[in-house]
């Protein structure tokens, strides 16, 4: 039994952690302009979906492709985030969405060192 059918690897994504508290989503959006995706941040989730206006272009009936390596194909992806994770911004370079994130730990959740007294 393969378990691995039902998760989605598209499109493909990277998360790096860039800082001590700094993170960064990579996603491969290859096809697609910043007006075809769009992210929305409700209780914790983060949702990027994508869908090209192409797709649905009928004036593209009569286009024929010899090869078609760009799936362009709709897309949605969940990210689950922490309370004390921010969205800082996002930015479309080179067919990467890359969105930066941040994890803003309160003052008193931070671990201290506590000295040990004579």
């Amino acid at each position: 039994m393969d378990l691995t059918k039902n998760i989605p690897n598209y499109p493909p994504y990277n998360i790096k952690k860039v800082g001590d508290n700094k993170y960064v989503i990579e996603m491969a959006v290859a096809g697609f302009a910043k007006t075809d995706i769009e992210m929305t941040l409700e209780n914790g989730k983060l949702v990027i979906s994508g869908k090209t206006k192409e797709a649905n272009d009928v004036d593209n009936a009569n286009v024929y492709y010899f090869y078609k390596g760009i799936a362009e194909r709709a897309f949605t992806r969940h990210f689950t985030l922490s309370d004390t994770v921010e969205v800082k911004n996002a930015e479309l370079v080179n067919g990467i969405l890359k969105v930066w994130l941040e994890n803003l730990i309160p003052e008193h959740q931070k671990s201290k060192k506590i000295e040990i007294k004579d």
